[in-house]
């Protein structure tokens, strides 16, 4: 371990195409921007790192974690051991405030370069195995009707047990979209609605009240991310849980929303609130105030996906169907070289050292 110190960290900024559009209420691409990250030991260690974060989500872009990795966090971390986890978050902390992606592909790459040095998947860094695999849902992007129906039967053939319905433009448009899901698929699927801070307070009431007559698994973020007396109100006078997503976007922020008891579930996403350390410490902090979890995807595809499986694999109260998985089948192609295994709706653990992925290293040339 004296041996495992950072000798390099390189980063690259790669634009990776989608197999079509991706609209939320938010933004709408056909292409992402990825911060792909190297950490390189003095032993020859290497360990990855990833984070795929929106500028209207995050306020970060792929271009931007280059920026700052090369300019404030690389210089702080080389001579560091790959061990000291808490003391490279404090250093990277005091050489630049926020930028919660960059930070993130630092300590993702942290996780899988001491997995390879001992020789064990990243799950067993996280405090072990608590589940064999993760459940996922699927997330179905703003599009036409049609094509959300024929979306939504072709995932539920491959074994999917909850869709995710992005909502949010038009309280209108929503109540006909899930009406017709509803009416097309049945009673039975579990459907999470997901507005991204697409409306504000009164709108959400209005809406949610007509539309959860249908039957909701979950509402995530019906209104904005600072509007936590919002979310509150609505979890008071809606029956249907309310999930947190934008609204704890760091270690810090969860305290706003269990302090005012604001939400049933948090959307922890490893590759936005600051790397696996950071989501740990918030499934501690949720976990203490008797709240549960999922685990989300900013698109990420590999090496943030892998991530997640582990930060999943080792968390008890990560008990709700994660999207975790969204990023690798929309986008054309992956930079992993090896795909995960998923069966009946569930993806597997990877048990290889590390996070257990083979990273295309052609993206670095």
């Amino acid at each position: 371990m004296n041996k495992s110190i950072i000798k390099d960290v390189q980063v690259k900024a790669i634009e990776l195409p989608l197999k079509k559009q991706w609209k939320i209420s938010l933004y709408a691409q056909s292409t992402r921007t990825h911060a792909v990250l190297r950490i390189i030991t003095e032993d020859g260690i290497v360990g990855y790192g990833e984070a795929a974060p929106s500028p209207a989500f995050m306020g970060e872009t792929g271009y931007t974690i280059e920026l700052v990795v090369n300019k404030y966090l690389k210089p702080v971390l080389i001579g560091q051991n790959i061990f000291d986890v808490d003391t490279i978050h404090e250093k990277m902390n005091f050489a630049i405030y926020g930028n919660y992606a960059a930070k993130s592909t630092i300590d993702i790459a942290l996780y899988d370069a001491m997995g390879k040095a001992l020789d064990m998947p990243v799950y067993k860094l996280l405090g072990g195995k608590y589940r064999e695999k993760a459940e996922l849902s699927w997330v179905i992007g703003m599009q036409d009707l049609d094509s959300s129906i024929e979306e939504a039967r072709e995932k539920l053939s491959e074994g999917y047990k909850v869709l995710k319905i992005k909502v949010g433009n038009s309280p209108e448009t929503d109540y006909k979209l899930i009406e017709k899901i509803r009416r097309e698929l049945g009673g039975d699927v579990a459907l999470r609605l997901d507005a991204n801070q697409g409306y504000d307070y009164k709108t959400a009431l209005l809406t949610f009240r007509e539309i959860e007559k249908f039957g909701l698994e979950s509402i995530e973020q019906p209104v904005r991310r600072w509007d936590i007396e919002g979310m509150k109100m609505l979890r008071q006078k809606l029956q249907t849980p309310i999930m947190a997503d934008e609204s704890v976007s760091d270690y810090h922020s969860v305290n706003n929303i269990i302090r005012e008891r604001a939400c049933d579930i948090v959307n922890v996403k490893v590759g936005k609130v600051g790397g696996l350390t950071i989501a740990k410490k918030i499934a501690q902090c949720l976990e203490a105030a008797g709240l549960t979890a999922t685990a989300g995807s900013n698109l990420e595809v590999g090496i943030g996906s892998a991530a997640s499986i582990h930060f999943v694999a080792s968390t008890n109260i990560v008990s709700v169907p994660n999207d975790l998985l969204l990023g690798g089948p929309l986008h054309q192609y992956d930079i992993i070289r090896n795909k995960f295994q998923i069966i009946d709706g569930c993806v597997l653990v990877p048990e290889e050292p590390g996070l257990g992925i083979e990273v295309d290293d052609d993206i670095f040339k």
